[in-house]
């Protein structure tokens, strides 16, 4: 036993050692030519206006303009992306290929616990993957569905073609098609021309905040937004020309804070947060978290192999899924190997807390220095998802009084914003991440309605 658990760690050390590039960046800001160039236009500049650039210069003058920093990160696009999403042997190159870069991308920001590049890798996966289902002309390595078995897709997108309506549907293409569960989903009928159009490639930005892993951790006494201006400094130095973010939990601030930054805002595209933190915690919630940190690491990382180094198939496994990711993930695990093999990967996420512990303190500690007086700058549009344990009943579903309350404040918060942000519920997720193929399934889709 002791030596499959050895074994299992000098596994988990080469996952996280061959899976992607580092940059060191100046901690420099970023430049405000694009918005100073708008602002000395002919005409005086408006009270909001003036009352942004004076918190501007506030927020953004560094402490020391010689200083580095570190950000771990992968780039890959949908049509090339590895499988599975972590692999243990190293790839032998110094630098992504310079054609992803013009390919609408997709930044990946995880959350605090868990978090780090395998999280924002792992949510990259998803979206690789369901993008791989949806799109018949971009065959996928492993993938259910290609433009080589068409005549094998659910029965319910050959209606139009006037074929057979007695096959049974495929539980993973209309858990996918439609946003809900099979028995749900196989009431709509949606034209298959739908689903033959093609579909782009994206480019898909995973990364490790500041503190976890690999990037340097940001200075508690920094505001907030130097970590969104470190991770605009990495977009722009990969020469991205615009971006479409999705943010899991406490990365929904940064999220806001990128796309509030002058010279940088308009480079952001869209904005999904699922599951955004955006309000402060109650006192009682913060002492827990806190006293969460405390916990050794040989112990996080002996109950990581104990309940996630197994099997997709095993009971254990799956009851372990069901408390991290919900009921559905189980689903998406019955239905789709593919999927199976996503969700088989995430024992990493447990491991190495000692190397993101520093980004999670930070996190706690954000709040002391929060400001949401540039999202008023914010235009970007956004799509805010919230997931609850309870699962989906038709239309008469609630998301519980939990669920309710943290959308509520979500709500109120993006009230700062100039956009209109839209709202969707994910149901039969789980306490601490959610349902990969559903999650993804309503990002793409929001990613693909503001491609242009």
């Amino acid at each position: 036993m002791a030596s499959r658990f050895l074994r299992w760690k000098n596994h988990v050390e080469r996952l996280l050692r061959f899976n992607h590039m580092t940059m060191t960046l100046s901690t420099e800001h970023i430049r405000t030519a694009e918005y100073l160039s708008q602002t000395t236009k002919k005409g005086s500049a408006s009270h909001s206006d003036r009352h942004f650039k004076k918190h501007h210069r506030q927020t953004f003058v560094p402490h020391n303009v010689d200083s580095t920093a570190t950000i771990q990160y992968a780039f890959d696009s949908t049509s090339n992306f590895p499988r599975p999403f972590l692999n243990d042997a190293p790839r032998f190159h110094s630098s992504f290929d310079p054609s992803i870069r013009h390919l609408p991308c997709v930044l990946f920001l995880h959350g605090s616990d868990p978090g780090g590049f395998d999280v924002s890798r792992w949510m990259a996966g998803g979206l690789s993957h369901v993008h791989q289902l949806r799109n018949p002309l971009m065959p996928g390595q492993f993938g259910s569905y290609s433009v080589y078995n068409v005549q094998q897709r659910p029965w319910r997108y050959d209606d139009a073609l006037g074929r057979d309506l007695t096959d049974p549907p495929d539980p993973a293409w209309s858990r996918l098609a439609s946003g809900f569960p099979p028995d749900e989903a196989a009431a709509s009928h949606s034209p298959r021309s739908r689903f033959l159009e093609p579909m782009p490639p994206l480019g898909l930005l995973s990364l490790s905040r500041p503190g976890y892993l690999e990037s340097t951790p940001i200075d508690a006494s920094m505001p907030l937004s130097a970590q969104a201006t470190s991770i605009a400094q990495l977009v722009e130095n990969l020469r991205v020309p615009s971006l479409h973010i999705i943010a899991h939990g406490i990365a929904a601030l940064v999220a806001l804070e990128m796309a509030s930054l002058a010279g940088f805002r308009n480079r952001v595209r869209s904005i999904s947060l699922i599951d955004g933190q955006l309000s402060p915690p109650k006192r009682s919630q913060r002492l827990s978290q806190r006293l969460a940190l405390m916990g050794p690491e040989w112990a996080r990382t002996r109950a990581a192999y104990n309940a996630l180094a197994r099997a997709a198939t095993d009971d254990y496994f799956k009851q372990v899924v069901t408390e991290i990711f919900g009921a559905e993930g189980v689903a998406e695990i019955e239905d789709d190997p593919a999927m199976a093999r996503l969700y088989e990967g995430v024992g990493v996420f447990f491991t190495h807390w000692n190397m993101r512990k520093p980004g999670a303190l930070s996190d706690l500690l954000i709040w002391d220095k929060l400001d949401r007086k540039s999202w008023s700058m914010v235009k970007t549009p956004i799509l805010s998802i919230t997931s609850t344990g309870l699962p989906y009943v038709g239309k008469d579903s609630v998301l519980g009084h939990e669920a309710q309350t943290r959308e509520d404040l979500i709500r109120a918060a993006l009230v700062s914003t100039r956009s209109k942000p839209e709202f969707s519920r994910l149901y039969g997720s789980g306490k601490m991440l959610y349902p990969l193929a559903r999650a993804s399934k309503m990002c793409l889709d929001y990613v693909y309605k503001h491609l242009g």
